[in-house]
């Protein structure tokens, strides 16, 4: 068996990966290798077997072009961390009304108005896996309650309780965190109905921008002026259509990029492959969930 990694890399950090998979590990050859690792652009070669991603979103493949047969294993939970920081980051910037300030003071201004503190107040977390555990932590850090809706709830010391539906997650939370992967279920999963449950101050998005229905939102920021959507992502990126509502804040799809981020990924998705060639790996893809 052999792999490849579809990205530019150099032959020494192929060699780390090969000697983690324990299998021989090319750089752009998917002519020539059994398993592809990679952010994107994977080739439906006829000796292919399994395409093992180094991001943990899967929506971007498109699953039609592989035959039957091959095998996609996604890298769940490789940015976690970092993706939960920024959200965070997000959230305090906006509780503490950091950029505000700044703006003021830099404008002559020497004014101080209250800010919105997290203590007592819930997150709810739509969407638990890797991010939205990793979100929970941050949270109990700052004497927040900790909400979680997911089709698969299973305690962890994090969340203080598992809600039945994002309706009634919605209902309950102060803040919204969005950690749902993008599939045929899940697009426009908050739309108006969903948007009309929520009566707190923050809604969160650091998954996909299609989870959210786009006009539902900007209908709901328009007559919700007390409620900011903080996101990482959004519609139709990088073409952001302007102007953006006035309570939405944006970053350039930036938070699972770190300094070392984008290595460890990609070691952790070697290491999977070598939990493939033993019958054992992890994040299996059901490849139904995406072509509804």
């Amino acid at each position: 068996m052999k792999a490849t990694i579809l990205l530019d890399i150099p032959e020494e950090t192929a060699s780390r990966c090969s000697e983690i998979a324990g299998i021989p590990v090319t750089v752009n050859r998917p002519d020539d290798a059994d398993i592809q690792i990679g952010m994107r652009g994977f080739v439906p070669t006829t000796r292919l077997k399994a395409v093992q991603t180094i991001s943990a979103g899967v929506d971007h493949i498109d699953f039609a072009k592989f035959p039957p047969g091959v095998e996609f294993f996604s890298n769940a939970g490789a940015f976690s961390d970092s993706v939960a920081q920024h959200a965070f980051a997000l959230i305090l910037e906006h509780s503490n009304r950091i950029c505000h300030f700044n703006s003021m003071i830099r404008n002559g201004t020497y004014r101080k108005e209250p800010v919105y503190s997290l203590f007592g107040r819930t997150l709810g977390v739509l969407g638990y896996g890797g991010i939205g555990r990793s979100c929970g932590r941050i949270a109990k850090g700052l004497g927040m309650k900790v909400l979680a809706y997911t089709r698969s709830p299973k305690e962890d010391g994090i969340a203080d309780s598992f809600e039945s539906s994002p309706e009634i997650l919605m209902e309950k939370s102060d803040v919204i965190i969005i950690g749902l992967p993008l599939t045929a279920s899940t697009r426009n999963m908050v739309g108006r109905e969903l948007l009309s449950r929520f009566h707190g101050t923050m809604i969160v998005n650091v998954a996909r921008a299609d989870i959210v229905h786009e006009q539902s939102m900007r209908d709901y920021l328009s007559s919700h002026r007390e409620v900011a959507y903080l996101t990482d992502v959004w519609w139709n990126e990088p073409e952001v259509k302007l102007p953006l509502p006035e309570n939405a804040v944006l970053t350039p799809h930036v938070a699972g990029i770190s300094q070392d981020s984008m290595e460890s990924a990609l070691m952790r998705a070697c290491a999977n492959v070598k939990l493939y060639l033993q019958g054992k790996a992890e994040h299996r893809v059901d490849v139904s969930e995406y072509t509804k």
